[in-house]
């Protein structure tokens, strides 16, 4: 069996991290690779660097990890390759660069092995090419894609190129892995994106300039940050009053800023909804205007079945309301909402046997529930999720300001009896497998920020 360049670059990346790897750690390939690489990433494969094992504590966490590596190491085997050979001698760091050559994007893999001649001998038997630059060995399929690299890496590299070097700035300078897609990625991004997506879709991605992304770990968490340099320098709308009201307790919160779904969308396509909704008979714009203003959901445990709740502030709520009911009655043709007072205002309630949902507009704010005192936790009848401990442990690790109002939280650790207690009702058991690797999980935050025209995109892993 042949080994890819890209399965070996990751097998050797993962399996040094597994093995030892070791050695002080090197600078990176950018004296090597050329200035004009479509992508590049670096990558720690030091097992005694802070990031390397700060990781691999956190998986040794989880009962699948050692299977995993079992996996890789037959994996490996099965390719060819000395697993002990391999990890012994791959040195502290492996890179990948993707180039242009003969007319197709090719990767490139670059290491400083801790012993070149072992590490050439396991390149050997996976039938790669290689060869040594400025003590890098350099491999990559075809013998074509290595002459093509070494000829572009005669000119200027890729860290002399000044939007190279600013988007990399933009990261922090310890991580397990770092990545970078140049402006020629950009344009073949947007070219696949467009033929898929309406461009008032796009958003930041549209203006792009280059992307960059680290993953990290620190004090039992992964953090995964992609960073984006647009064109315009327009931030992120922060005026969310309805975040400052998501409940403590919740154990998934979403929150948006509301973004002109419905003006964002081209005339034709208004009108489109507008006859397929009076065909079905729901006001499909309405719906959607919801999504125009600030937007918060979350759920709470409950018996039997969780308290899920939505509220917003459409510029309409009256029309959005009427859009909503018409999509509930749609599909609950067997009920019939009725006004019912409930502990801080009145909603429609619509009877449907073991649930009743609740919706209507209060205060200006459109709500939509399972639960009766979905008003009252709103108007602050409970804690807020912002005092609540694990959101802020979440909130300060990830590195998420206070005035960011898109974002999406998970209590993993008091959601799990939650899920477990769902899943009894329906007469089925969580795995125990999937449950055993769940347990270890303590909470998840995803959110987007922009400054000074850099977007930033941060998804937040912290285990117990």
């Amino acid at each position: 069996m042949r080994v890819r360049l890209a399965g070996l670059a990751v097998l050797a990346v993962v399996a040094a991290g597994c093995g030892g790897g070791g050695g002080s750690s090197s600078s990176d390939a950018e004296s090597v690779v050329p200035a004009d690489a479509i992508a590049f990433a670096t990558i720690d494969t030091d097992k005694s660097s802070a990031q390397v094992s700060s990781a691999l504590k956190i998986l040794d966490k989880f009962p699948i990890a050692p299977r995993a590596e079992q996996q890789l190491r037959t994996s490996i085997k099965n390719g060819g390759v000395s697993f002990d050979a391999l990890t012994s001698s791959a040195g502290s760091e492996v890179d990948i660069a993707v180039i242009n050559a003969n007319g197709q994007q090719v990767p490139v893999g670059l290491a400083k092995p801790k012993d070149e001649k072992v590490f050439d001998a396991q390149l050997d038997k996976t039938a790669a090419k290689h060869t040594t630059m400025d003590g890098w060995t350099v491999f990559a399929d075809k013998q074509a894609t290595l002459d093509a690299f070494k000829k572009q890496s005669g000119g200027s590299t890729i860290g002399d190129d000044a939007t190279y070097q600013a988007a990399i700035k933009s990261l922090p300078s310890d991580a397990i892995a770092r990545f970078y897609a140049s402006p020629a990625a950009e344009g073949a991004v947007l070219k696949a994106a467009k033929q898929n997506l309406p461009s008032a879709s796009l958003g930041q991605l549209g203006s792009a300039q280059w992307f960059a992304g680290a993953l990290t770990s620190q004090d039992g968490a992964f953090k995964l940050e992609v960073h984006t340099k647009a064109k315009s320098t327009q931030a992120l709308s922060k005026n969310n009053p309805l975040t400052s009201r998501i409940p403590s307790g919740s154990i998934v919160a979403l929150a948006l800023n509301g973004g002109g779904a419905t003006k964002s969308l081209p005339a034709a396509t208004q009108e489109q909804l507008s006859v397929i909704g009076q065909q079905i008979g729901v006001d499909l714009p309405a719906l959607i205007s919801v999504l125009d203003g600030p937007v918060i959901a979350y759920v709470r445990p409950g018996i039997p079945l969780p308290e899920v709740t939505i509220a917003a502030r459409p510029a309409n709520p009256q029309s959005a309301v009427k859009g909503i009911g018409g999509l509930i009655t749609r599909f609950a043709t067997a009920a019939t909402p009725v006004p019912t007072k409930v502990d801080g205002g009145t909603l429609n309630k619509l009877d449907l046997g073991p649930v009743s949902l609740y919706y209507g507009v209060n205060d200006g704010q459109l709500v939509v529930t399972d639960s009766s005192n979905a008003l009252a936790e709103l108007n602050g009848s409970v804690g807020r999720l912002s005092g609540d401990a694990v959101f802020k442990e979440a909130k300060d690790g990830a590195g998420m300001a206070d005035g960011t109002q898109s974002f999406v939280y998970l209590d993993i650790k008091d959601a799990l009896p939650a899920l477990s207690g769902f899943a009894q009702l329906a007469n089925q058991n969580l795995p125990p497998e999937v449950e055993n690797n769940l347990r270890p999980l303590r909470s998840a935050l995803l959110f987007g920020s922009s400054d000074n025209g850099i977007g930033s995109f941060v998804m937040y892993l912290k285990t117990s």
